[in-house]
């Protein structure tokens, strides 16, 4: 099969590499969307509006995509370990019936997403009861114009998880990047009025939330039409024809391994949103803090992702090729990788706190309170990375379901042990909690997986 990268043979290291590396950098990619939109959004103190409150808005709108995300993953992740173990035996008509029972989810789940989040933003914005109208207009207005063009947002990654399941992560980061560049030039003109590039003095339209909102969709729209262009040229993973492709066997198999990684997803989603009304209450400083926080620390372990994908393709394809002693190998050499960068990502996080929120933010009160946020987080990030790392080891046996326990009853805790601490030390101990509770699970989940492991002996692996 020349249409998928071979992860079954080689070198262990360099394989992993050559998908991880292409996937993190399009998981920087996608986060960069967000903190460009949070840079330029904390610049519309020019155009009359406060950037605290701004920030704020978008941050808030922010948690419905994360929901979003959570419907994508049930679609993507199914897709991408149906591919990869189809890849693993060679048989590209089982890919091509993967990609087209993936994309008919996808398409489901668009409209479900499209339809709440267009006519239910009000409704959202209202669960955390922010108490600011100018918060609310915001979040309302960024809400609504990034449910509308859902679709472009949703498809894009089936897409993309198509690739990574065949291992051909490049083509991920180059059509992504792509969008991002757009969205780079096109944030300031539509969010700002007059701006500054490279000494050229440059006229916007001054649309403030609304600007980022489009900005965002056009970008990701950009992205969606280059991939519906390779679908209908040779270059294409496959062929898209619904009627020929469906089956039901198969549409079943990818809800199966989709759906606990999704459901996990939602769920640690609405975590977040409880801990963020939780937040609310303390004011527009710390919400800001919050909402621009967990963009800088999502930064940090994008390079777990990316091998979480590695690892999720790689033990796909082995584990479809019955190369059971790979496995084991691929998995500790990714840790040989992922526990050194964890350890520096914690040093950098606490000795940079402030300078890194300094790149957002300008406000003494808000500069301070992120300081303290990231300094906490930064002790969690060693254990956050590993635990995305094992996951996606789990992910690639198909075993979606274990990673994603671990991950729901971790993040559960985090709610009762929140508002235990925030009665005696404020907002302060909800962060503790947050940064603890990911400690334990990243601990659970490795030894979990270790224990697993002891179940592959020499080319056999015996799954319970």
């Amino acid at each position: 099969m020349k249409d998928k990268i071979d992860l079954t043979s080689g070198n262990i290291i360099t394989k992993l590499l050559i998908v991880a590396i292409p996937t993190l950098l399009t998981s920087i990619v996608q986060m960069t969307y967000n903190l460009t939109d949070m840079f330029w959004v904390g610049k519309v103190d020019s155009i009359g509006l406060d950037h605290v409150e701004a920030i704020s808005g978008v941050g808030t709108a922010g948690y419905f995509v994360w929901l979003g995300f959570g419907l994508i993953l049930l679609a993507k992740v199914g897709t991408s370990v149906s591919v990869s173990q189809a890849a693993g035996k060679n048989d590209m008509d089982e890919v091509t019936r993967a990609g087209n029972n993936g994309l008919i989810l996808m398409l489901i789940l668009t409209a479900i997403y499209t339809l709440v989040g267009f006519f239910g933003a009000s409704t959202f914005i209202a669960l955390f009861k922010i108490g600011n109208i100018n918060i609310e207009t915001y979040a309302y207005e960024y809400l609504r114009i990034i449910s509308l063009f859902g679709f472009a947002y949703f498809l894009v990654n089936i897409f993309n998880g198509v690739y990574d399941g065949l291992g051909k992560t490049i083509n991920t980061f180059l059509i992504t990047a792509s969008g991002l560049v757009i969205n780079i030039i096109l944030d300031p003109i539509f969010i700002l009025q007059d701006f500054t590039v490279f000494g050229l003095q440059i006229t916007g339209l001054g649309m403030g939330i609304k600007g980022a909102a489009i900005a965002t969709a056009i970008a990701q729209s950009f992205v969606l039409i280059t991939y519906l262009i390779i679908y209908m040229s040779k270059y294409k993973p496959f062929t898209i024809n619904f009627k020929k492709y469906y089956d039901s066997a198969m549409f079943k198999k990818i809800i199966k391994i989709g759906s606990p990684v999704g459901a996990q997803s939602i769920f640690f989603t609405g975590i977040s949103i409880t801990i963020g009304i939780m937040i609310a209450s303390y004011g527009k400083h710390v919400m800001a803090v919050q909402r621009v926080g967990s963009h800088i620390e999502a930064l940090a372990w994008m390079i777990a992702l990316g091998f979480q994908v590695a690892l999720a393709s790689f033990v796909g394809q082995n584990y479809g090729a019955k190369r059971f002693d790979r496995i084991r190998e691929g998995y500790f050499a990714a840790l040989k990788l992922l526990i050194p960068y964890g350890i520096l990502i914690n040093v950098i996080l606490f000795v940079f706190a402030e300078q890194l929120f300094g790149i957002f933010v300008s406000d003494p009160e808000t500069l301070a309170i992120g300081k303290m946020y990231l300094e906490i987080l930064s002790f969690s990030q060693l254990f956050m990375i590993i635990e995305l790392g094992t996951a996606g080891a789990f992910m690639g046996l198909g075993k979606t379901m274990i990673p994603s326990s671990v991950g729901i009853v971790g993040n559960s805790l985090r709610i009762p042990f929140a508002y235990l601490l925030a009665l005696s030390i404020g907002f302060i101990g909800i962060w503790w909690v947050v940064s603890i509770s990911s400690v334990l699970k990243g601990v659970v989940l490795t030894v979990w997986f270790l224990l697993y492991l002891r179940k592959i002996k020499k080319a056999k692996l015996v799954l319970s």
